[in-house]
């Protein structure tokens, strides 16, 4: 009994490793593709969908075997197995994983160095399991334990367990990435980096197009495995496309392929990534339609391209966990401050406004409840409200931010005294005496965004003097000497001065339709 048992596994382990060296010689990728292999071929191609099943049980079966000698070792020989049935547990099954994961690769899904190192050093590792496995159970069946047979036992056994940890991190590498590159250390140096890279005005696809693939797309569609005949590790493969055609069309987001997948529902077998696999975010999607188009270009900065509201905000997501966090708090400490600036400045304000408003009662009130900004108005102080009221104001001048003087019967000379009100963002003097030399005395206002001029004296003439105004956005001049050609002209040259749209808003508009109280940004 015991000569014929050895003789067929004699024969087993023969024949088994007749099988192996064999194998390599099947064929070559693609053989089993499914959209293009014969009646053969399609077998195969079934039978490498069951790699993944068989894979994990040699590893469980020798970290087993590992752990039980280690245990053996640790309390001196009291603890004994006999390894013969676990290693041909992890035997049979590591010639499954072999068997299963060579017909997967004839499907030509997988290419590239790393597909080849696995191939090899799974082929090695079955070899040495098999000489140890044999090795093994010569010996149990007789009956020899010299130290020599342990010792080929336990090398055999640990040069199994290495190549197959060696084998498996290619394959993990191969189906998930390289599992170093999830070091916490590595990704919190790839966050800042980043970050660095987005205050740099980085290269839009280099520095935020390519990581979002490579963390989504490449495990399936790089250099060592391309579903699809598809290859997204580069802007030529993108623009090359695979089965199905191009990956995108530079300039027509919503005719490339990439973002058509992406927007399908989740249960559709085309969506991509896989269901089962982590979705890109709205920040990430909206940077991929974004640079598409734009024109998908390799080497444009973030500069280079119009942005959208949407993309300035992912832009503005764009920086590492800590440094949100730090420019949250960062935030929270500048709101706090300002805060309690403002309410220190209001506590110096209140008895000079109620000293201003002995004269001038309810003129001078806080733009709202929550600022130390102010806004004038002179109401029905229209006939009293003098350069001696102008004079008056000039305390206020860092925190008067609106003044609305509209029918004021003081004279230009007069409302000069404005220019030292260098806070100032809005500016009304419609329906007054306000000529091209009073806006020549506020040319030098730096603040101020809105003049309104309505029904004043002014002509072409104060273009000269609205140009000096670095931020100036709307100049209303309807019903003064400047009409509707000139309002034009004027537009466009202070337009191309300031680099940024000035709007003149000087359609023929009556007295009542004019803005009184135009409201600065």
């Amino acid at each position: 009994m015991t000569f014929l048992l050895r003789s067929l596994l004699i024969l087993v382990f023969v024949g088994t490793a007749l099988g192996l060296a064999a194998l390599p010689f099947i064929g070559e990728p693609g053989l089993a593709n499914p959209k293009t292999a014969g009646f053969l071929g399609l077998w195969i191609n079934f039978i490498g969908a069951f790699h993944p099943v068989f894979l994990h049980l040699p590893i469980g079966a020798l970290l087993l075997l590992m752990t039980m000698e280690g245990l053996g070792v640790v309390s001196r020989g009291k603890v004994r197995i006999d390894a013969a049935l676990p290693l041909l547990f992890a035997f049979g099954t590591s010639v499954l994983a072999l068997v299963t994961g060579y017909s997967l690769y004839l499907t030509g899904s997988y290419t590239g160095e790393l597909i080849q190192m696995h191939k090899r050093d799974a082929f090695l590792f079955c070899g040495v399991l098999l000489l140890t496995t044999a090795w093994s159970l010569w010996a149990t069946l007789a009956k020899k334990n010299s130290r020599l047979i342990r010792g080929g036992y336990l090398v055999g056994l640990v040069l199994s367990v290495l190549l197959m940890t060696k084998a498996g991190h290619y394959g993990g590498e191969i189906t998930h990435g390289d599992p170093l590159d999830q070091l916490p250390p590595k990704i919190l140096a790839d966050r800042q980096a980043a970050a660095e890279a987005l205050t740099k005005d980085p290269v839009v696809f280099t520095q935020i197009v390519q990581p979002i693939l490579s963390v989504n797309c490449i495990y399936c569609h790089g250099v060592d495995k391309q579903e699809g005949e598809f290859r997204m590790d580069s802007l030529a493969a993108l623009l090359e496309g695979g089965e199905d055609g191009p990956g995108l069309i530079a300039g027509d987001p919503d005719q490339s392929a990439i973002l058509e997948r992406l927007h399908l529902p989740l249960n559709d077998k085309l969506h991509m990534p896989p269901s089962d696999k982590p979705q890109l975010s709205q920040d990430e999607i909206t940077f991929l339609k974004w640079w598409i188009a734009q024109g998908a270009s390799e080497t444009a900065r973030v500069s280079d391209l119009k942005k959208s509201t949407e993309v300035d905000a992912a832009l503005a997501n764009l920086v590492s966990p800590e440094q949100r966090k730090a420019a949250e708090e960062e935030k929270k400490r500048l709101a706090i401050e300002k805060a309690e600036r403002i309410r220190a400045n209001k506590a110096k304000l209140e008895p000079m406004i109620v000293a201003f408003s002995a004269d001038f009662p309810d003129a001078l009130k806080y733009v709202n409840a929550g600022t130390d900004a102010l806004r004038f108005l002179v109401c029905s102080h229209t006939g009293t409200f003098g350069a001696d009221g102008i004079a008056k104001l000039q305390p206020f001048a860092e925190y008067l931010v609106e003044a609305d003087l509209t029918l004021s019967t003081m004279d230009a000379a007069a409302m000069s005294g404005l220019s030292g009100l260098q806070s100032l963002r809005s500016l009304n003097v419609s329906q007054t005496a306000a000529d091209d030399a009073l806006v020549a005395s506020i040319s030098e206002s730096p603040s101020l965004e809105i003049l309104n001029l309505f029904g004043t004296k002014v002509t072409p003439a104060c273009g000269d003097a609205l140009a000096k105004m670095k931020s100036l956005r709307t100049v209303y001049v309807a019903g003064t000497g400047i009409d509707a050609a000139g309002a034009k002209a004027l537009e466009d040259r202070l337009t191309a001065v300031h680099g940024r749209p000035v709007r003149i808003v000087g359609s023929a508009v009556t007295a009542s339709a004019a803005p009184q109280h135009p409201q600065a940004k």
